[in-house]
Order: C-alpha cells, then structure tokens, then sequence
C-alpha cells in the first residue's frame, strides 16, 4: 500500500467539505459553528430548550449509510441519558481524504472513527500530537475483556490513542448446497490445501460449467492479504505482503508455493472463469448465487449474506478454517486491525468523549438486535466478553456460518507494525505483479526477486528517515507459531 499524498485530493475533500457543511446547516443548526466541544448545550430532538448542564459532542463516523451499526448505537446512547449528546456526522468512501483534511486544519471533532487511514498517516497523525492517549480512561479490569492486540496497533511511545472496535478475519466459506450436488459431505469442508484443491475440482466437473470450485477475485488488490498473505501467516512463513519479522527484510519468495497453487488451480479450470476481471463483490455475489463452492472472505460477511444480501436469503453455507498445507503446523490466526475511535487532542470533554467510545465498544454489535430483534448478528468485537456472552445464545449459535467464524476466536493475533502500509514505492507493487503470475507464465522466481528487490529499497528509505524503526521490524521474542 503507498504512502497517501495529499495533494492531489485537496480540491476534491474541499468540495465534500462544504456540500457536508451546507448540508449540515440545513438539517440542524446546533451543528453551526466551528468549535468541535460545545459544552452549552444543544436543543433536544423533540425542541427542548438549551441547558448548561449538558456536554455536547462531534463525532465523525465513516459507513456506508446514515443507518448503520453506530449510529444505532449513538442513537442509543443519546437515549439512554441525558448528560451527554453526541451529534454525529456518516461519511462515505471519502472519509479518510476528509479526515486528513480536517486534520491538517485542525477543524476536527471530540470523537472521531479511524477507518480507511493506512498505518503510516496515523502514525504521523499521533506523532503530530492530533491524538489523545487513552489510557488515563480505563483501567486494567477493563483491559482485561480485550484482545491483547487491542492495545498494540496504535500505540505509541507507551501510550494508547485508539482501541479498535471490531475483529477482521478471513475465513473460507463454502456452499453446502453445492457440496451435495457434487456429491461432496456439506458438513465436511476441506481441512488442507491439498483436500481444498480436490474438492474444487470435484466441483467444477459436476458444475460442467454452471458452477466452479473455488473463487478468486484477481481484479481486487485485497485478493492477495485475503487468500495468499493469509495462508503464509498460518504457515509461519511470512507476515503480510510477505514480511519476514525474523529477518527484518520483505521476501515474497518465500509465499511461492501459496502463488504456485492458485495458479494450478487457474490452469486446471476450477477457479470461476472471468476472475482476471472479477472483484470481490461479484464474487460474493455468484457464490450468494450457487455459482461457486468456495472461496475465502471476511468474517464480516456471515452478517451480510444472512441480513444484508436479498440474493442471499436461500443461500446454504458454512464457514471453516482457513486451510494450509498437508503436514504444516497452523500459526496463529491473523487478526487485520484497521478502525477504531480517537480522541481529538484538543477537544475539551476528552473524558466523555471517551464515555461514548467506550459505549461504542461494549453495544456495537447489540444495539441492532435491541432496536430490531430480527437483526441477529454474531459479535465481532476485540472486547472478548462481550463476544462470549452474545455468541453463546441460541439464536447466534443457530446463525448459518458461524461454525467457523467462532472457532478459535479467541485466539487471533494482529501484527502492531505492517511495514508495507508504510512505504513509497518506486516500481511494481505485489498488486500489480501477483495477477500476472497466477494467470501467466512469467518466471515467478525472477518476479518475485524483483518485487522483494523494490519493497526492500523502499524499506531502506522508510528506517534511514526514521517513519520505522529497527523494533518495529524485528519485535524482540518474535515466533510466528505463537505471538
């Protein structure tokens, strides 16, 4: 991933800005006026008068639509005292350009969701004191319901600025329905590479071309974290973008097996025809539609194919464990940590803001039930309590896809530093090599060298200028079976 330039984005985020500020101005005019803590009050939904006594907030929050996970919560929270308002502004695939604006400026509210922003802009958003750390709001207790890695993607100088609030992983999904018509058992998913490899092509001969085996979506850069990061970190192989943290050093040599299988399964015809041009929501859509077995994706989507998705409402699924090579000995899970809330330095309610953030954290995944009982959905929190008290009740235990997507949750780790999202490359990406690879045939050891060749220059400028250190790559104790 490169490095963000802003310069290029400025007119563009200029025009969001003030359509949102014209916007805003029409729909709620205690949102006027530029100071992110308005500690006066403001008028209630049903045209209360304004009182003293009451903190209100900003809060930015990057989603899709103004009806989401979070603003249910807020709603929520708003509702359930009447001490603190927090007055919420949902932002859309531009939100990142936005915040790096606002940022810049220092037009930033109390609360606001780090989401879309590569590791290197919230380091140096942190280290240009935009950030206030978090830890004088909690206490160990509390710290204790979380996954550890909670606390270790955006820390910094001993301190804590962000607590994320959702676990990502990947998982392979596969079509139980597809299963049986291929003769297949549907409550027996592949366990290895090897049995995953003759599963698709059992598959793909019974489909004779109504359906396939496996689904790759080669057109969506995501692909590769997705399928081959993922496999290398079970195997102990490599970090992601095929990061070696033993050496210091990028190696994507080491990930050629993982690229050598999926292009066997390229050549043999059991990966969807058209996947060259193929991204990842029309492979979610064909597998929603009975047209590929299996495919590997993110826990998230047990909630979008089972509440989100209408082509996927007689979609019979299940999800399982990513598999690895017969006879490799299974790391860790990895834990993809990339959205949390951060406290604006300046604000002057940083302790309610945390207040609302740490509202966000305990309700996020229930406040949708509570609201609509038929929205059923399994915790995805970091806060491990909370997701061993939802996921055990019946109704998320009977969800289709959960039986893979529970197992071993409790085990995933993150990496705190992926040197990849903190680089300026001059030459090729992994993106833009790794497609010709799996459908070419190019000499994949001369490829490879060059790529590890590129990252590994970029890497040099990154510790020479002081954006990584040498911690930060080779973490003292590091194992990949069990950090």
């Amino acid at each position: 991933m490169l490095k963000y330039n802003s310069k290029c984005a400025i007119a563009g985020v200029m025009a969001i800005l003030m359509l949102g500020g014209i916007l805003a101005g029409c729909g709620n005019d205690s949102s006027k006026g530029s100071n992110p803590a308005n500690s006066e009050g403001s008028s209630s939904a049903d045209g209360d008068a304004k009182t003293a006594d009451v903190v209100t907030l900003k809060m930015w929050i990057r989603a899709s639509s103004k009806e989401n996970n979070q603003t249910i919560t807020i709603d929520e929270f708003n509702e359930s005292q009447d001490q603190i308002k927090v007055e919420y502004e949902v932002y859309g695939d531009n939100y990142s350009e936005v915040l790096k604006l606002a940022l810049s400026s220092g037009e930033v509210p109390d609360v606001f969701e780090v989401a879309g922003l590569d590791a290197g802009s919230v380091r140096s958003f942190i280290k240009a004191g935009y950030m206030a750390p978090l830890e004088d709001y909690y206490d160990d207790e509390y710290a204790g319901q979380f996954n550890p890695s909670a606390f270790t993607q955006y820390a910094a100088d001993g301190h804590v600025y962000i607590i994320p609030k959702e676990m990502r992983y990947q998982r392979l999904y596969y079509n139980k329905t597809l299963f049986e018509r291929s003769g297949l058992d549907p409550d027996t998913p592949p366990s290895t590479l090897e049995e995953m490899m003759k599963f698709a092509k059992i598959i793909s001969e019974a489909g004779e071309g109504e359906f396939y085996g496996f689904g790759l979506p080669i057109k969506s850069d995501s692909t590769w974290e997705r399928n081959v990061d993922n496999i290398a970190i079970l195997s102990g192989t490599t970090g992601p973008w095929a990061f070696d943290y033993s050496t210091g050093q990028f190696d994507f040599a080491k990930q050629k097996p993982i690229l050598e299988y999926f292009r066997e399964m390229f050549n043999a015809g059991v990966i969807m025809p058209g996947s060259e041009s193929l991204d990842i929501e029309m492979t979610r859509a064909n597998f929603a539609t009975n047209k590929i077995g299996m495919y590997i994706d993110g826990n998230w989507m047990v909630n979008g194919y089972n509440n989100e998705l209408e082509a996927a409402k007689d979609l019979n699924y299940d999800t399982a464990l990513i598999p690895v090579f017969e006879g490799q000995q299974r790391a860790k899970d990895y834990l993809s940590l990339d959205s949390g809330h951060a406290i604006y330095a300046n604000s002057e309610h940083k302790e309610e803001a945390f207040t609302v953030i740490k509202y966000v954290l305990d309700n996020v995944y229930e406040a949708p039930a509570r609201k609509d009982s038929t929205s059923i959905a399994p915790s995805l929190s970091l806060n491990l309590a909370n997701n061993d008290r939802i996921n055990s009740q019946e109704a998320v235990q009977n969800m289709k896809g959960v039986t893979g997507l529970l197992q071993e949750q409790n085990q995933l780790t993150s990496f705190p530093v992926i040197p990849s999202q903190m680089l300026t490359l001059e030459g090729d990406s992994r993106e833009s090599v790794y497609p010709i690879l799996i459908i070419g045939n190019s000499d994949m050891d001369c490829e490879l060298q060059k790529l590890s060749a590129t990252y590994n220059k970029a890497l040099d400028v990154a510790k020479t200028d002081g954006t990584l250190t040498q911690s930060d790559l080779t973490p003292d104790g590091f194992d990949y079976m069990t950090r």
